[in-house]
């Protein structure tokens, strides 16, 4: 670019064409380069800062601009300070998206600087954000404060903290939200933790539901600075109240168990008895999943595990009422949560209580009208096998592959006929056995070629489970029994099974499958089995030797001839 064209992209930066604006904006790094350091802070910085204050800009623009200011950082020398004019001025705009596009780009700006840098500029900026009438410039403040404080003197610092719990404070319900969402940050410093704790917990109690959930979500920043458990048992009780029925907002309940997780580590390991968890968070999570809201019920079933995994049974007894109520829940999302996860809760479970509680609630779900909820169940079945062990797993799981097949929904079919080897694995062989003819009938030989597939993909998992000696006749039974069928579908499905058991079935099984198939198909009257017959052989062909090869190459030649032209093709390739 020529300094000629330099001047114009300069003055197109206040073209009233929108375009020719954003177009040049484009350009701000390259007009630094052609101007060097020098004209870049006595010229450009000072003209882009007369746009910014001066034009009737469009938020495109300075969204873009904001984004861009930050890129001249190499091209201003020593005075990358300089730059902090156009963002503060642009942080301070009403327009969220052009506000926070700015402050981003002056944490960019401040990245790698020295501490020198925040004492001479950066605090100045959030000071004088921090104290300005116009409440975006106090959102901005409030996001800049603990990077500025992390780098400056203790003197600073304690300026910068006054001006914190002040914005905490703020009448505008946008600056508390942005308090709240940075307590993480200060909580990291350790900064102040007696005081930090006092404003989080007024901040619990705010009365604008979004600043609450805001300070529920840095939870455990904030319980990681107590130490003591007295201190602990009586911060929660904010956290736990928030939960409450009497909280009108069910964004505000739902957050609660959403962040437990997060929180359950740091109760345990100061409260040794975990009477917290049985006397504040048991009565917690039984509101929780009576909640009038769906949502909050779901969210709720979903945190339960991370509860009932640290309590005693006694306590965790007085859920399983709770639970086969949900089973039968109004709301199919509470449902669908259920589905998910009650095989992992009943992991927490003795399986005496399990095969009398779990057991009568998945027969309920098995039986729900909406197909996603039996998939759900279905996909987790394999944990509650675990949970219950072979013999249970026998007596109450295997039925259920048993009588899959009369399922309509051919989703819920594939997903029954996937999680059969882990069933297996846990009920043992002889289930096996008793599951063939099934396997058969309504997996090998499916209409739905997805669950074919699947069924010869878990011929592999058997294998390994079993042993490929005790299932290798079951195996060859599949792919014969495909192979011999009327429609030539399956008989291409038989080539593919052979595929997928390549590395399953033994060398001389894989060749004699390979001659077998290759003697019928190569004659076979529908040109589709017979082109697949050289699809298998390029799948298989560095597991032949090189005789049953050539055999086959030979064989093949008469296919060069070829009626059908893709079959002609492929005999030619070979």
């Amino acid at each position: 670019m020529e300094e000629e064209d330099c001047t114009i992209f300069i003055e197109e930066l206040k073209s009233d064409d929108p375009t020719l604006k954003l177009n040049a904006v484009d350009k701000i790094v390259t007009i630094a380069q052609i101007l060097g350091p020098a004209r870049t802070c006595q010229e450009l910085i000072p003209y882009l800062i007369d746009i910014i204050e001066e034009q009737d800009n469009e938020d495109e623009f300075l969204i873009k601009l904001a984004k861009e200011l930050v890129n001249l950082k190499p091209y201003t020398g020593a005075n990358i300070h300089l730059l902090n004019a156009p963002l503060e001025i642009l942080s301070s705009m009403e327009e969220p998206l052009v506000r926070d596009k700015a402050v981003e780009s002056l944490i960019l700006l401040a990245e790698g600087m020295p501490n020198s840098f925040f004492e001479s500029h950066f605090f100045q900026i959030v000071q004088q954000l921090g104290q300005w009438d116009n409440f975006p410039s106090r959102i901005s403040a409030a996001s800049l404060l603990p990077l500025t404080y992390k780098h400056v003197s203790l003197e600073k610092q304690t300026t910068l903290w006054d001006l914190f719990k002040q914005l905490c404070g703020d009448d505008t319900p946008m600056v508390r939200r942005v308090c709240a969402g940075v307590l993480p940050d200060l909580a990291k410093m350790k900064c102040q933790p007696q005081q930090l704790l006092s404003l989080w917990e007024a901040l619990l109690k705010d009365p604008i539901d979004s600043v609450k959930i805001k300070a529920i979500e840095g939870s455990q920043y904030m319980l990681k600075l107590i130490d003591e458990e007295h201190e602990l048992e009586t911060q929660i009780q904010g956290y736990f109240a928030l939960a409450d029925p009497k909280e009108k907002s069910w964004r505000v309940r739902y957050t609660v168990p959403e962040c437990f997780e997060s929180i359950i580590d740091i109760i345990v390991k100061l409260n040794k008895n975990k009477s917290i968890l049985k006397n504040q968070a048991v009565p917690v999570f039984q509101q929780l999943l009576k909640d009038t809201e769906p949502e909050v019920r779901s969210m709720a079933l979903i945190a339960i595990y991370h509860l009932l995994k640290e309590l005693p049974a006694s306590n965790k007894d007085s859920f399983l009422p709770l639970f086969l109520a949900l089973s039968t829940d109004t709301s199919q999302h509470v449902r669908m949560s259920l589905a998910e996860q009650i095989c992992k809760i009943s992991k927490q479970y003795q399986v005496q209580i399990v095969l009398q509680n779990f057991i009568p609630l998945i027969t309920t779900l098995i039986k729900d009208d909406v197909v996603e909820i039996k998939i759900m169940l279905a996909h987790n079945l394999d944990q509650l096998s675990q949970a219950i062990g072979q013999e249970n797993s026998k007596k109450h799981l295997v039925p259920l592959i048993q009588t899959f097949a009369s399922e309509k929904q051919w989703r819920y079919r594939l997903e029954m006929m996937s999680i059969i080897p882990k069933l297996l694995k846990v009920a043992g062989y002889d289930s096996f056995l008793e599951l063939q003819e099934v396997y058969l009938e309504k997996g090998v030989l499916n209409h739905y070629q997805a669950i074919r597939d699947q069924a010869i993909e878990n011929l592999v998992q058997l294998s390994e489970v079993f042993g490929y000696d005790k299932i290798r006749d079951f195996i060859l039974k599949c792919i014969n029994i495909q192979f011999e069928h009327q429609n030539y579908i399956y008989r291409v499905s038989a080539m593919h099974s052979i595929a997928k058991l390549k590395n399953t079935l033994s060398k001389d099984d894989l060749v004699n499958q390979f001659k077998e198939v290759t003697q019928k198909s190569l004659n076979d009257k529908v040109p589709n089995v017979r082109l697949n017959i050289f699809k298998l052989f390029t799948a298989i062909q560095n597991k032949l030797d090189n005789k049953t090869q050539n055999e086959f190459k030979n064989k093949a030649r008469t296919l060069q001839q070829d009626q059908d032209i893709d079959v002609k093709y492929f005999a030619q390739k070979i």
